[in-house]
């Protein structure tokens, strides 16, 4: 395959991850990205990697998920093996218990269970309150029992972004600290992207820049309708051991993550770009953690953060070669599942640019579905 020269736009997941599986094939990368790699929503997620739960997604997404999951495996090999940070390996086996707090609840999980229960390649069992206060005691005794999930993983999103990002140049790849103004066209075909005060030709650019995608294409003629969903994160200083497991109820978590912090989450807000922290948002977050885990009442606030997460209605991602001039690739709308489709999103998109069949469909993720 020929070389090509190519820009990406954005040092998130997706343009780190796109980089590296570009780079790695001997293509001439530049990342442009006007702040510092994972400065944005990659950098502040909280990196569970759990399998879509059979039934609830669109069959495509799940399966894009669990493609992705096979590639962080095989990923936290590669990076160490190829001289990047060990640290990468935080990426570690961590089981997932969604809890129940209703029969209504329980019953449709119960349900799903049944889906699971002859299919031994998954380790997902149903858990009574009784068996549920063997993994952790503190949960309240308002449970009804939880569905657990053995094979799901835990990983530091700013360090797999940036050792994906630091593979790259190892590889070739360089970084360009600047933010883009535009992508430059000549007849019907990209020609290279625009900062304020240059121009870099390239033969193809990929859009990755998060919710800020739709500003950049929108220059092009490109609508992609991906918005920002700011999500906020506490981190608490909590006593006793850390939770074994990962803990989910309704679009809210508790765990223990490898900085010896417990991390309670999440909001999602639609304000527009507004990445700024609140109380009201705290307030909700412990709120909701203290009804499942009394015990963390006694938690001492560390840090609070916030992020823009881009999503788009359907929640699903945009991975599209088809809009726009030739030699245009969009990347973006991972959403809350950002960190855990960003190897899949990122080998698809570099399989686009170069005119490849993706390994993973990514036919339900093109523009056209909002037509």
């Amino acid at each position: 395959m020929a070389r090509m020269k190519i820009a990406i736009i954005g040092g998130g997941i997706a343009g780190c991850s796109t980089a590296y599986y570009l780079s790695r094939d001997g293509h001439d990368v530049t990342l442009f990205e006007r702040d510092s790699v994972a400065s944005h929503a990659s950098g502040f997620a909280l990196g569970g990697i759990i399998p879509v739960i059979s039934g609830s997604r669109q069959d495509a997404y799940e399966t894009f998920s669990n493609y992705s999951i096979g590639l962080h495996k095989d990923l936290a090999g590669e990076l160490a093996g190829d001289g990047a940070n060990c640290e990468y390996l935080n990426f570690v086996r961590k089981a997932s218990v969604l809890l129940v707090k209703d029969d209504a609840e329980a019953a449709a999980m119960s349900q799903v269970y049944q889906l699971y229960a002859e299919d031994h390649s998954f380790d997902v069992r149903w858990l009574g309150l009784g068996e549920l206060s063997h993994i952790d005691a503190r949960i309240s005794s308002d449970v009804l029992g939880g569905l657990y999930f053995g094979e799901a993983f835990e990983v530091d999103p700013y360090k797999l972004t940036l050792n994906l990002w630091q593979a790259a140049e190892r590889q070739g790849a360089r970084m360009v600290n600047r933010g883009v103004t535009d992508i430059a066209a000549t007849d019907d075909r990209v020609s290279g992207v625009v900062t304020q005060d240059e121009m870099f030709e390239a033969d193809a650019v990929v859009t990755a820049a998060g919710p800020w995608s739709t500003q950049i294409l929108a220059r092009l003629g490109v609508d992609v309708p991906v918005f920002p969903l700011k999500g906020q994160i506490i981190r608490l200083d909590a006593p006793g051991p850390p939770i074994k497991v990962s803990l989910w109820w309704d679009h809210d978590y508790a765990t223990s993550k490898s900085d010896g912090l417990t991390w309670i989450g999440t909001t999602e807000e639609e304000v527009g770009f507004d990445d700024r922290t609140t109380d009201s948002a705290r307030d909700q977050i412990i709120g909701s953690a203290v009804t499942m885990l009394p015990y963390l009442e006694d938690a001492e606030l560390v840090q609070q953060t916030a992020c823009l997460r881009p999503i788009t209605l359907d929640r699903m991602p945009v991975i599209d070669s088809a809009p726009g001039p030739e030699g245009l690739v969009i990347s973006t709308g991972g959403g809350r599942q950002g960190i855990a489709l960003g190897p899949a999103t990122g080998i698809a998109t570099a399989a686009l640019v170069t005119g490849a069949e993706p390994p993973v469909d990514v036919s339900a993720f093109t523009l056209a579905r909002f037509s």
